[in-house]
């Protein structure tokens, strides 16, 4: 059992307010009412009002610590909903104190329903890291050499996950360098990649991940399920792990269908972001 519950965030000032929405959401959803929990946030890009309100906001739920990267990795430019927040995961060895030692990155289009304890000590098996499969693509694969060429088949078993829900294990990550290892893949191939940091890490970690239960990342929008799951609420909605809003069109938005998945976001922000 890890004696914290530390949680990492990376976000720009897009995403300030869904952060304490997903903040609050571990917090709701801990059986342990008096389980010490860490936000690690990497700031990304936040003016001193968005600073401001992460800060207020998460104390509700936890300790909060924030981080700026002095070199931080970035975007050639806008693609998509994706900014260069999505490659601040990528510096977590280089900004999270010693102490930490187990994390669980998420990104805040994320809603928490079950307790986040389960998450964080599930057993790596020995890996750097536990992830869940990509549900579009899990058999994506990169080869590296002058380009990086890509290809819709050959993942290295368990296959292609998704970053966007990550246990840690922090000494590992510092004792391989992976931090400075994706520094490098980034610098040379960043501009051919196609999920930025996704892919860097999945060529890192090609075949040496574990997988996590598929409830701790339930995604809700792709092409396969179809749109703001559409086919599947009631699996997304239910009383466990975590569903992801990986779509550009988030619960926030008035352009997201007013289903049960939206009146579910609504209801945690609603009741647990305090008052602007």
């Amino acid at each position: 059992m890890t004696e914290h519950i530390d949680i990492v965030f990376a976000i720009d000032g897009n995403y300030a307010e869904p952060t304490v929405v997903v903040g609050n959401s571990i917090r709701a959803n801990v059986a342990d009412e008096t389980a010490p929990i860490r936000f690690h946030v990497i700031d990304c890009g936040l003016d001193a009002a968005n600073r401001a309100r992460v800060e207020e906001g998460l104390a509700h739920a936890g300790e909060v610590r924030l981080y700026t990267v002095a070199n931080q990795m970035r975007l050639p430019h806008k693609i998509k909903h994706w900014t260069s927040a999505a490659l601040g995961r990528l510096h977590v060895g280089e900004v999270l104190p010693a102490d930490v030692t187990r994390a669980v990155y998420l990104d805040v289009d994320t809603l928490v329903l079950g307790d986040i304890t389960e998450l964080c000590n599930v057993d790596l098996a020995g890996r750097t890291i536990g992830a869940s499969i990509n549900e579009v693509g899990g058999d994506r694969s990169w080869l590296l050499g002058e380009t990086a060429v890509y290809s819709d088949h050959g993942a290295e078993p368990p296959g292609y996950f998704n970053s966007g829900v990550l246990v840690m294990d922090m000494e590992l990550w510092r004792a391989h360098n992976v931090t400075e290892q994706a520094t490098e893949i980034y610098q040379k191939y960043g501009d051919q990649l196609r999920t930025h940091d996704q892919d860097v890490l999945n060529i890192i970690f090609s075949g040496a991940w574990t997988p996590v239960p598929e409830k701790w990342n339930k995604l809700v929008e792709h092409s396969v399920h179809g749109r703001f799951g559409n086919g599947r609420l009631d699996y997304l909605t239910r009383s466990e792990g975590l569903v992801h809003f990986i779509g550009g069109t988030k619960p926030w938005h008035d352009e997201f269908p007013a289903n049960s998945l939206k009146a579910l976001y609504e209801r945690y922000a609603s009741a647990l972001a305090p008052a602007s």
